[in-house]
């Protein structure tokens, strides 16, 4: 499994030198990396992909190459599992399973769920089930309740 480095910080000559360097140290791949500065902000930005196993050591290591008040973290590159919540519009959910499906998110988008059948057309040409749950005829309460118990049968990690 690859895991994700993230590094903010203020911008310094050998950055990107001190961070691979470590993960060579540390025996860890990169087989990633993407790095950005802000030339007005003067701040460093680095995400980078590592395989490999991480050290508990590695974090507090690197701070110390680092700037003072770098923001460092850790991040797994197994996709969020997602259920979607949808009503008529569409730019929204598009939005969110195009970049899913153009891999601009690292989610899986496990179904959709909304109160009107008009967007299951788009949710199919993605491959997304769809569930209508109407809300006719059903006080918030209940039609709460059957939103959350279709949920709760995907088990995703996230609701959006």
């Amino acid at each position: 499994m690859n895991t994700i480095l993230t590094t903010q910080c203020d911008d310094d000559v050998g950055l990107i030198a001190k961070i691979t360097g470590l993960c060579h140290q540390h025996n860890l791949n990169i087989t990633r990396n993407n790095e950005f500065v802000d030339k007005d902000a003067k701040r460093f930005f680095m995400r980078t992909e590592l395989s490999g196993v991480i050290s508990d050591d590695f974090l507090p290591s690197l701070a110390e190459l680092l700037p003072d008040g770098a923001e460092l973290a850790l991040h797994s590159s197994e996709k969020t599992k997602v259920v979607l919540l949808a009503t008529k519009e569409a730019h929204c959910l598009g939005g969110v399973l195009l970049k899913q499906f153009e891999k601009a998110l690292n989610i899986e988008v496990l179904a959709v769920i909304a109160n009107y059948a008009d967007l299951a057309p788009l949710a199919a040409g993605f491959d997304v089930p769809f569930h209508v749950v109407s809300h006719e005829g059903l006080s918030r309460a209940e039609h709460d309740q059957q939103v959350g118990d279709l949920i709760a049968s995907y088990q995703p990690d996230i609701i959006g």
